[in-house]
């Protein structure tokens, strides 16, 4: 049984990152911190510093100040569109969405030609699930500006998620066609053609990789594709360039380790590739499950058992874990 990832929706354009800043990072943002204040000091009616300062507290995840800058700079000038835009970035990030959605369009009030407003706006329907409110956010995009990429990418998405495949196909396609090096396009067509077994799922995922060459999602999927078509060997090399960027990275090391099960009956190889990708994942039911089968073609029940007993742990109604317990 491989182990298949589910894809999420990536967060396009709201400047906020779950990842922590970094050593040599942070001392940068202290530095410009400490800049900002000195500037602010010698000038606290200048709306534009709060407005920079605000930019480097949301890098630093300082949500709360990063707030109260945002609104200083809005208090001083109050029909400045970008500064409603940072305040939807900042509260998209606090996780309220309402208010953020509601800071878009009051900058959509002062200009109703912001592209960007209207973008964010259609990312965050888009994360919410609405997704007649998407397409009414991407079509005053396209009024504006006819060939804007992104809001083709985001319509496409749009359609896929409501069952359109055909017109997303179409929608990304417009999006690489405008912009040629446009990663997430690029990415959708290679998952949608691949779920479809098509084998232009193939071109598509390594024009991504290309484009990102650290793209694991990217190369999860084209090693997925290889293994589920019998490109064994193609699989394992995707699989090996995924490892070379994370070595701990659960799925590879798992499929890996199902390859060497079925495939090369490798056993104790697969038993070292099951093992650790339950390292890295301690809960990772099929490399349990896995790793107990490959116990059985060792002759060494026990170890079976307690992987299988594990497996009933994290989903007591795994019908083949009971099986073979038994």
């Amino acid at each position: 049984m491989k182990y298949i990832k589910l894809i999420c929706i990536p967060i396009l354009f709201f400047a906020f990152s779950c990842n922590s800043p970094k050593k040599d990072e942070t001392k940068a943002i202290k530095d410009e911190l400490a800049l900002l204040d000195v500037k602010i000091r010698k000038e606290p009616k200048n709306p534009d510093l709060y407005y920079a300062r605000s930019k480097v507290l949301l890098d630093k995840g300082k949500l709360k100040e990063s707030l109260m800058d945002i609104q200083t700079a809005i208090d001083f000038d109050k029909k400045n569109v970008k500064y409603y835009v940072r305040k939807a970035d900042i509260l998209f990030a606090s996780g309220e969405t309402t208010l953020s959605f509601s800071a878009l369009q009051e900058a959509l009030k002062y200009d109703n030609k912001s592209t960007e407003a209207y973008l964010k706006s259609a990312e965050l329907a888009l994360l919410l699930k609405d997704y007649d409110k998407t397409m009414f956010n991407v079509n005053e995009v396209l009024k504006l500006d006819k060939i804007n990429p992104t809001a083709y990418y985001l319509r496409g998405w749009a359609l896929k998620e409501k069952g359109d495949t055909i017109h997303a196909v179409q929608s990304y396609k417009k999006a690489i066609e405008l912009k040629p090096d446009y990663e997430q396009p690029f990415e959708e067509l290679g998952l949608l053609y691949a779920l479809k077994g098509d084998r232009l799922a193939i071109d598509y995922l390594n024009s991504t990789i290309n484009i990102n060459p650290k793209n694991l999602n990217a190369m999860y999927a084209l090693g997925l594709f290889y293994q589920d078509h019998s490109m064994i060997q193609k699989a394992l090399e995707t699989y090996q360039n995924i490892l070379t960027v994370e070595p701990n990275h659960a799925d590879a090391l798992h499929n890996v380790g199902y390859i060497n099960l079925v495939e090369k009956k490798s056993y104790q190889d697969a038993i070292t590739l099951f093992t650790k990708a339950i390292q890295a994942d301690t809960n990772f039911l099929e490399a349990y499950f896995n790793r107990g089968i490959t116990y059985e073609k060792l002759n060494d029940p026990q170890k079976a058992k307690q992987d299988f007993k594990k497996v009933l742990e994290i989903q007591p109604n795994h019908k083949l874990a009971k099986q073979h317990l038994r």
